[in-house]
């Protein structure tokens, strides 16, 4: 159990009764943010326990993996479930939670069907922006050519910031109900910020003293992965570091994923949250619901709508079991190479299109539009700053040749020989001296970390490669320094603290009372009832108490009085059931009584 694997719906299963009635309240309450209290006793006999039975539950748990510790340097200790467990423990404790949107009436179903298979019932309210994975690579493919130089504040030059904000496709209406923190939002509007920042925590982007830039050996093994993989790191970001942190808003986000519908299947919303309305009848919708399916379409990950009737609705446009499996496992690239030459100089690219071969586009030809079908125009401009960088017209029409779904036209070849030729007379100019032509064109197409020398670093080493992919467990590190300042309670601040080792928890010394006490059903005398009961509350276990042929158990937390005393706590129907009520009863309602000894001792 312990590592940083995903966990199978299997492994829930072995656990004992006790240790799921712990795990799923620990999880309902908390999900997987940091708590300092294990469970009170009121919490514990919500789930039927005494509380006894939860701290051997709890102990359990933490020697199996399932809650880890850490204490903090102010020396308080936290717990927490693992965020790698959150997929499984979503579906395993669905109904718990909250509503399972599949476990709905007979009647409900019906509707929901004709909704589910009619989109045009559904009017669009938030449309999807540009798939994220291929804006990355066009973003990356213009920090290579242009760089990002960093002022003595250590933040981008205004100028270059305008030219990024401008050349992404996302929108900062999708974000801006995130309500994300960072440093100098005055100059980075939140969609510059969000980019920026996942590139920084992918290790996509290295910033140095001066300039920020590309990571040439992290982009080679980036290219490589296929986009579902790309999909599933970015998605794994956009999670960890601009959802809110709150156990209910971290229960939506994974509920959202795991619970709704497939790909391309509208489903509404209130499916997966109790009490949960809708727009047209809930003027109290949370906010985080809405900023969080805002943000799911500014990344392109799916887009909202509402029926007439103003129920908020949702659909993925990538299929959600991609993005959070419950084992991370290689999988076939079955992406295509091929894309469309036209006459015109554009170039048509399928979204299905390898993301090697869509990196090679994007540094020799301008990104006209992105869409399913995404439109390029090769250009004198890229063609020089392709060859700067050592992919030569020669390789460029090598590459066009090799994956052009048709014959290209032969004035295109001619064009882009013409441009290369004009690079390499320019060259000849200046001698070779890079300094020289740094002047006139923009340096480090692709730069190693820390390196300036590496100017001519050839792009065209990134070849496409078919069959299973080696996948790294993962590109993103919780932690890593971005532009988004992370909340106290998120992930990297509480895992990276220093571990606690299991401890056993103190069992009540049975030994120092008569074993008839826990042995047998007995009756007692008035006083020793009322000592077995005060035993009962000191160590926190339950009382059985049987009156003729009825039989029922309770957990005590107080006793009232003196001679004519009473016993408070909460009634459980079986030694395996909830507790429904708490109660106040006299000794004079039960004949016989017995102390509970939890089976785990």
């Amino acid at each position: 159990m312990h590592g940083h694997e995903a966990v199978d719906i299997d492994e829930i299963l072995k656990l004992s009764a006790t240790e799921h009635s712990v795990l799923g309240a620990l999880f309902h309450k908390h999900a997987c943010q940091p708590f300092s209290v294990m469970m009170t006793t009121a919490e514990s006999a919500e789930e039927g326990l005494s509380g006894a039975e939860a701290r051997l539950g709890f102990m359990r748990l933490r020697q199996k993996g399932w809650i880890e510790a850490v204490r903090k340097t102010w020396g308080e200790n936290l717990y927490y479930i693992p965020l790698r467990y959150i997929p499984a423990l979503t579906v395993a404790y669905a109904n718990r939670v909250g509503k399972h949107p599949f476990l709905i009436h007979e009647q409900d179903q019906k509707e929901t069907e004709i909704q589910m298979v009619s989109g045009g019932q559904i009017h669009v309210i938030r449309e999807a922006r540009p798939d994220i994975a291929a804006e990355i690579i066009h973003i990356l493919a213009w920090i290579a050519r242009e760089g990002l130089t960093l002022t003595n504040k250590g933040t981008i030059h205004k100028r270059m910031v305008q030219r990024l904000s401008a050349l992404i496709h996302l929108c900062p209406d999708d974000f801006a109900s995130l309500n994300l923190n960072y440093e100098h939002s005055d100059i980075y509007p939140v969609h510059v910020a969000i980019i920026l920042d996942m590139l920084l925590a992918l290790g996509l982007l290295h910033k140095g003293q001066e300039k920020i830039r590309v990571h040439d050996e992290t982009l080679g093994h980036w290219l490589e992965q296929p986009w579902s993989f790309m999909h599933r790191e970015i998605f794994k970001v956009c999670m960890e570091r601009y959802g809110v942190t709150s156990p209910a808003e971290q229960h939506f986000r994974y509920r959202l994923v795991l619970l709704g519908k497939g790909q391309e299947t509208w489903f509404n919303i209130s499916d997966l949250i109790p009490h949960f309305k809708g727009r047209g009848s809930d003027p109290g919708l949370p906010e985080y619901v809405q900023s969080w399916l805002n943000a799911l379409a500014g990344w392109g990950y799916g887009e909202s709508g509402e029926n007439a009737s103003g129920d908020l609705f949702f659909r993925w446009l990538i299929e959600p079991e991609e993005l959070l499996p419950l084992k991370v496992q290689q999988e076939l690239d079955s992406a295509k190479t091929v894309f469309f030459v036209q006459p015109d100089f554009e170039i048509m690219v399928p979204a299905e299109v390898a993301p090697q071969v869509r990196w090679k586009i994007e540094n020799c030809a301008e990104l006209l539009s992105c869409d399913r079908m995404s439109i390029y125009r090769v250009t004198k401009e890229h063609i020089v700053h392709a060859s700067h960088s050592g992919f030569t017209s020669d390789k460029v029409v090598e590459f066009l040749r090799r994956y052009a779904a048709t014959e290209v036209p032969e004035h295109m070849y001619h064009a882009i020989h013409q441009w290369g030729n004009d690079w390499e007379r320019l060259k000849a100019q200046h001698g070779g001296n890079a300094e020289e032509i740094e002047n006139i064109h923009p340096t480090d197409f692709i730069s190693s970390e820390g390196s300036g020398e590496d100017k001519n670093t050839e792009i065209h080493t990134h070849e496409p490669r078919g069959g299973l992919n080696d996948l790294p467990e993962s590109f993103y590190l919780p932690g890593r320094e971005g532009l988004i300042q992370n909340e106290p309670d998120r992930a990297s601040s509480y895992t990276h603290g220093q571990p606690i080792a299991e401890q056993s928890v103190d069992v009540p010394a049975f030994d120092s009372i008569p074993d008839m006490w826990h042995n047998d059903w007995r009756r007692y005398h008035m006083s020793t009832t009322r000592q077995i009961t005060a035993k009962a509350i000191e160590w926190q276990t339950k009382l059985g108490l049987r009156k003729e042929q009825s039989e029922v158990y309770i957990i005590p937390d107080q006793i009232q009085g003196q001679d004519d005393w009473t016993l408070t706590g909460w009634i459980v129907p079986g030694a395996d059931s909830r507790a429904v009520e708490r109660c106040t009863i006299s000794p004079m309602d039960w004949d016989k009584v017995r102390l509970i000894v939890p089976e785990q001792i």
